[in-house]
């Protein structure tokens, strides 16, 4: 895996102009270990000692996004998150509604069933995103371990 930069920016897709916030930005989306924000962004910018506005970033992301650098992610809460999609590996995740982590995995049975659905239905899919929500063991040890197991099922003596 050859990791983007400046001298290779040219060779994605989409065109892109090369502007020098851009050139910074994908080389620390590259380097990102996760999912992250356009204001984790801003931190790792001045961190580098560089100077970006916030405004510029936003401009951005939808730029690297169409590019293929990034995706949107995590939809949840009031930020948007992405994660780079460059040089990864498909994977979809589990989040906890009550202290955020997220899990990414990998499951090609999902991807096996979804193909069905859409086939079945005449769809030819191009993309999926895939966002579980539920509660993590960890905080269902805090809390006691009354939250249900399957979609829709209730906590274990609840009413159905």
């Amino acid at each position: 895996m050859h990791p983007v930069d400046s001298q290779n920016i040219a060779a994605f897709p989409g065109g892109f102009r090369k502007t020098s916030a851009r050139s910074i930005l994908v080389n620390i989306i590259c380097v990102y270990d996760g999912h992250f924000t356009a204001e984790d962004l801003a931190r790792r910018v001045r961190a580098l000692g560089r100077s970006i506005s916030l405004v510029t970033i936003y401009r951005n992301l939808p730029i690297l996004e169409r590019a293929g650098l990034i995706r949107r992610t995590c939809l949840t809460g009031t930020a948007t998150r992405y994660e780079r999609t460059w040089q990864r590996r498909h994977h979809d995740h589990l989040i906890c509604t009550r202290c955020g982590k997220v899990v990414e995995f990998e499951y090609s049975a999902i991807d096996v069933l979804q193909d069905a659905v859409a086939a079945e239905h005449g769809f030819l899919p191009t993309d999926h995103h895939l966002e579980l929500m539920g509660v993590c063991s960890d905080c269902r040890g805090a809390a006691g371990s009354e939250a249900g197991g399957a979609l829709g099922a209730p906590p274990a003596g609840g009413a159905p």
